[in-house]
């Protein structure tokens, strides 16, 4: 039970902070103070860093393996995209896989250095 805390406490940072990002770049973008390609990078580029982060976390609070707790993490997120995807009627393509195989690689290493960081004592 206390294992699912940790991942549900990163995975509500994780989100909240994705949207409120979200919200901020939407915003610039609307009043055009930034283009169009800086916009749709530093989307992909918003995910990619707060996953990064979340899953450095994780793995600094971790025991072991921090792979498979990247792993994890990736995968949770991934699984809520799929069902966004699936309720919104959006389609799949190789962007989409793709894209997932970087988010699941993203939040494994993130994890492994975590782990690695972790303080001695």
């Amino acid at each position: 039970m206390n294992y699912l805390k940790k991942i549900g406490k990163i995975l509500l940072i994780t989100v909240s902070s994705i949207l409120i990002l979200g919200l901020i770049l939407n915003t610039l973008y609307y009043f055009d103070v930034i283009s169009n390609n800086i916009y749709n990078i530093a989307k992909m580029l918003i995910v990619l860093i707060v996953l990064f982060i979340n899953a450095l976390l994780l793995g600094k609070n971790s025991n072991k393996y921090g792979i498979l707790e990247g792993i994890k993490l990736g995968g949770i997120f991934l699984l809520i995209m799929i069902i966004l995807k699936v309720v919104l009627n959006s389609s799949f393509d190789i962007r989409t896989l793709i894209y997932s195989i970087i988010i699941l690689l993203t939040t494994s290493v993130g994890a492994v250095i975590g782990i690695n960081k972790k303080d001695s004592k």
